[in-house]
């Protein structure tokens, strides 16, 4: 990538700055060389994490990205009713399965007022990814302490990182037709991420 290779060249030539510095037995010189090395570098890295973190998402994207984490949680969700034993687990797994249908629900009418189609661009987190992984293990795990575990485990980082996603979005606010939406979906995430680390520390 271009800014590691900036950052490589500024770190080469660091110690040779600071070795003319310091054969001239400058103290000061030395110390401005490592100043302009370290202000270099700090510039290469700041670029480059504004380019990463200037990636933007279409309106297609995020509803495509909201719509991809719907249908996982429902999926997850519905598994959950039938091998959770515990009871607050069930209840969150009922939960998880009735708010994302409604979610689901707005993301089509959004879509549909702004005339967009979903689509998932590769790089949006690889939320599909990690639910495959999820569900496999998931299906591995036997009904009941075993599972309930692992479904928290599971949820609680799932939902951290769509919580990070959206709240990026929010943050940035270039796509303000859909903030009532993403408002809507963060304050859900929220709600089910606290209510399954509460859930973790009792039943772990």
């Amino acid at each position: 990538m271009r800014y590691v290779t900036g950052m490589q060249r500024l770190l080469a030539i660091l110690p040779a700055a600071l070795l003319v510095a310091c054969s001239r037995g400058d103290r000061a010189d030395a110390d401005t060389a490592l100043t302009k090395a370290v202000d270099a570098i700090g510039a290469v890295t700041d670029s480059a994490a504004g380019r990463l973190a200037g990636r933007e998402y279409s309106n297609a994207e995020l509803t495509g990205f909201l719509h991809t984490f719907n249908t996982a949680e429902v999926e997850v969700g519905q598994v959950a009713q039938t091998k959770a034993t515990d009871p607050g687990v069930r209840a969150l797994a009922k939960r998880i399965v009735a708010d994302h249908r409604a979610l689901e629900a707005e993301v089509t009418r959004t879509s549909q007022t702004l005339n967009v189609t979903p689509a998932i661009r590769e790089d949006i987190e690889d939320i599909s990814e990690d639910h495959q992984k999820g569900m496999q293990e998931l299906n591995s795990k036997a009904k009941g302490h075993e599972f309930d575990e692992a479904f928290l485990e599971h949820e609680i980082k799932m939902h951290k990182k769509v919580l990070d996603e959206i709240e990026d979005s929010l943050g940035r606010n270039r796509n303000p037709e859909l903030r009532p939406l993403l408002e809507k979906a963060r304050d859900g995430v929220k709600a089910h991420l606290s209510t399954a680390e509460e859930l973790e520390k009792k039943v772990g």
